[in-house]
């Protein structure tokens, strides 16, 4: 299904519903170790990545450690161990308040033809064009709800950002191997299981 295209003029969207997000709200995200924890992609892999040549990039962040692992796993059918000690769960938080776009308003449904869709559906290049477009109209990124959290309660936040390693952007805490507990965490509340790797 493709989403609504959002308007031509980002002017149009001065209405879409809004909240501002504490600088004192502790986020978490999982990220490739390869990535500072601060990092805003402009690639295009991700679901709000900026299209091509746009001028800015996205950081993905999520308000529970739980709704890290699953939105950076939970489109596996098999997670092997092997990948998860690729990647490192770091605590952040923002610098100082945003005001975000919130995308989990029901309004949207009947002012803008916005659905879960948005978050949660096939349409990358949709999601992205909304993304421009928001970020054209001002806001600091999007509050979400975690796609793979079919209950509704974990919630995520794209946040818009200079392309690449911003280290001002955010606050880190702490930066640490994913914990065994978040893993049998994640097991007892989504099902989801890491497997011992195979050796090859």
């Amino acid at each position: 299904m493709s989403l609504a295209s959002p308007p031509d003029d980002p002017a149009e969207l001065v209405d879409f519903p809004a909240r501002t997000v504490p600088a004192d709200y502790p986020y978490s995200r999982i990220h490739h170790d390869r990535h500072e924890a601060e990092w805003f992609c402009d690639k295009g892999d991700c679901r709000f990545d900026p299209p091509p040549g746009t001028g800015f990039g996205t950081c993905y962040l999520s308000g529970h450690p739980l709704g890290a692992f699953i939105e950076k796993f939970g489109r596996l059918q098999v997670i092997p161990r092997s990948l998860v000690d690729q990647h490192s769960l770091a605590s952040l938080r923002l610098a100082s308040p945003v005001r975000v776009a919130d995308a989990t308003d029901r309004t949207i449904l009947g002012r803008w033809h916005l659905s879960a869709e948005l978050w949660a559906g096939d349409d990358y290049e949709g999601s992205q064009r909304w993304a421009h477009r928001l970020h054209q109209a001002g806001f600091a990124g999007i509050w979400y709800s975690a796609a793979h959290d079919v209950h509704g309660g974990l919630h995520s936040l794209a946040l818009f950002g200079k392309p690449g390693h911003q280290p001002d952007a955010l606050l880190r805490y702490s930066d640490e191997p994913i914990p065994q507990a978040l893993i049998d965490e994640t097991a007892a509340t989504f099902g989801l299981e890491v497997l011992p790797s195979t050796a090859l």
